[in-house]
């Protein structure tokens, strides 16, 4: 919804609703998103006890408990072309034939989220396996210190070249 759209719905003036949703961001940023997101809100005890699913523990899961996490690729479609050349060319999917962004989703067996990693952009050079890669490399959000030697990660074909 624009802002043009909500300062006409709440009878404010443009700035003051652009003030309003910054606010709002920034509330959300600094304190929605650090207790309901992200591998360090959670921990990986409070994700084996309480947020894996009995026969997931029984397929993947042995005597030590592992964590077991999905992990995924999801796209985001981009609906307004961007001026931003550069952004469009890097945003194009040639899988999807449209711009889109890609965030990595990390789900429990119980579908409860842990986090959303990206976006990344969509071309050819940012497949699953990429993204994997470079989320365990740059070990974003602490990923490498949260996960153990024997934990699981449930991933889809989209993962062939992971190492």
């Amino acid at each position: 919804m624009s802002n043009r759209l909500l300062s006409t719905l709440f009878n404010l003036g443009r700035d003051a609703t652009r003030r309003a949703i910054s606010s709002a961001r920034k509330y959300l940023v600094e304190t929605f998103v650090p207790e309901n997101l992200g591998f360090e809100h959670i921990s990986r005890n409070n994700v084996i006890n309480n947020h894996t699913r009995p026969l997931a523990q029984s397929l993947f899961g042995d005597i030590t408990k592992p964590a077991i996490l999905v992990v995924d690729g999801t796209y985001i479609y981009i609906y307004t072309k961007s001026g931003n050349f550069q952004f469009q060319r890097r945003s194009f999917s040639m899988h999807k034939h449209r711009p889109l962004v890609k965030p990595m989703v990390f789900v429990t067996t119980s579908g409860y989220i842990v986090s959303v990693m990206g976006p990344y952009m969509g071309d050819g050079k940012n497949n699953d396996a990429n993204i994997m890669t470079h989320i365990i490399k740059r070990n974003i959000e602490k990923i490498t210190d949260w996960l153990q030697e024997d934990d699981i990660l449930i991933v889809d074909r989209g993962f062939p070249r992971l190492s």
